[in-house]
């Protein structure tokens, strides 16, 4: 764990995130944490967030990339931008070529005025340009860490799924850890052409090191940085080769929503045993209307109660006795009350799941989710199946297994009372209040 002396003054401190709504939560609720340890933070994200950011009373500035410039620029909407950018092979190029490099300027610069004033920066390894705009200004940083696939992609002795097609897994034993490590350093850099433009970037401040990838060891901060999840997440014992030094402040349980249950959803819980939710979370809701109707009548078949997180979809048919759909509502509230949880594996939901109590079925796309998937598999209170089996005989055979394996919810109950009791973002503000260094400190 990173050694931080103990900061009591008052900092002003600049977190910043790009991605969904699963990605911008956690920050909010690390911003309220560092306000309630007497600190000054704002969160610099897209102006799509805005609203969400100032509700909470933090303090906002805009950061590129926007959304509002990609429906603009690309002609897409924000469900098309989604799809593409979940794609199990092409998704990766899609997020950076359309949504990040043609606004690298923008980007930088806006983060740059943001950090105007600032004693600490905080960034995730999904924002790989918050290093450059740190080095810029002579400014320290600090990591954060959401997804355990980020520090696998560095470790031999834990290395990740990286698609629902591709595991790493077996490779350092049939390799070993040493010639592991440098196909996978070689891999990288054979494919550094993709990353020209955060290059570009380097040289224009200054830091170009053909030895360091901006996507790889440039995201992760020397100084050290603070994961928002369970140790238990990472292969036991902790592997010794994670980069940096990293603290595990516990799963964030932060969900951003306050309002309590709406009068029908409260009328359903109370009318019947605990339902089966269904949620695609907040990066695949406009799935719903591919696996929702299926999922719908499999559920009536097998004579269970289900709950559909729908987001912005309705489903196309009016549902069987039993059954209700909603838009959102606060999971920390509604989770305690189902017997089970169907996600897609998103860091955020599924954390939530363990922090209940609950097991549940996986159904993983893409990003970081087929490796939590995996790591929560591994952990026993978790089923996987991928999307392309998960409306036929495989996907009713899991669920029924969710529903009625007693040894997969013992085992869930278990974790519960494993991972961490308080919300990880209370122990990660502590840890980042303290790294900040004296005013006089240079990075």
């Amino acid at each position: 764990m990173p050694s931080f002396a103990p900061v009591t003054a008052s900092r002003r401190i600049v977190l910043t995130t790009f991605g969904t709504h699963g990605d911008v939560v956690p920050f909010i609720g690390l911003a309220k944490q560092l306000q309630a340890l007497g600190h000054r933070p704002v969160l610099a994200t897209s102006d799509f967030f805005r609203d969400l950011v100032t509700e909470h009373g933090v303090e906002y500035a805009p950061a590129a990339p926007h959304h509002s410039q990609h429906e603009r620029d690309l002609g897409l909407s924000q469900a098309e931008r989604l799809q593409k950018a979940f794609h199990p092979l092409l998704g990766g190029k899609f997020v950076m070529e359309k949504l990040v490099y043609p606004y690298m300027d923008q980007i930088c610069a806006e983060l740059d005025a943001a950090c105007e004033g600032a004693d600490l920066l905080v960034a995730p390894p999904t924002t790989p340009w918050a290093h450059m705009v740190a080095h810029k200004r002579g400014l320290p940083w600090t990591s954060v860490i959401l997804q355990a696939l980020t520090l696998s992609l560095h470790s031999a002795q834990d290395p990740p799924v990286v698609s629902n097609a591709l595991s790493l897994r077996p490779w350092p034993r049939l390799l070993g850890e040493e010639r592991y490590r440098r196909w996978f350093r070689t891999l990288r850099n054979t494919g550094r052409g993709f990353i020209k433009p955060l290059d570009d970037k380097a040289r224009e401040y200054g830091m170009f090191d053909p030895a360091r990838n901006p996507i790889f060891e440039g995201c992760i901060s020397p100084r050290g940085s603070v994961a928002l999840m369970a140790p238990e997440m990472m292969r036991q014992p902790m592997p010794t080769d994670l980069p940096g030094p990293v603290a595990f402040a516990g799963f964030n349980f932060f969900d951003g929503n306050t309002a309590p249950l709406s009068d029908e959803l409260e009328a359903f819980l109370q009318a019947g045993p605990p339902p089966v939710l269904f949620s695609l979370g907040s990066s695949l809701w406009f799935q719903a209307a591919r696996f929702y109707p299926g999922w719908s009548e499999l559920c009536a078949r097998l004579g269970v109660r289900a709950i559909f997180l729908a987001g912005q979809n309705a489903l196309p048919t009016p549902l069987p006795p039993g059954q209700i759909t909603v838009a959102w509502a606060s999971v920390g509230a509604l989770f305690p009350r189902c017997h089970a949880v169907v996600n897609t594996a998103g860091c955020g939901i599924s954390s939530q799941v363990m922090h209940a109590g609950m097991p549940q079925l996986l159904v993983p796309f893409g990003m970081d989710q087929p490796d939590n998937a995996a790591r929560l598999v591994r952990l026993g209170a978790a089923l996987s199946v991928p999307p392309s089996k998960a409306r036929g005989k495989t996907f009713e055979r899991a669920l029924h297994r969710l529903i009625h394996d007693s040894a997969l919810h013992a085992r869930a109950r278990q974790l519960q009372q494993d991972i961490n009791p308080e919300c990880g973002t209370i122990t990660a503000a502590r840890l980042i209040a303290q790294s900040c260094p004296d005013r006089h400190e240079q990075q």
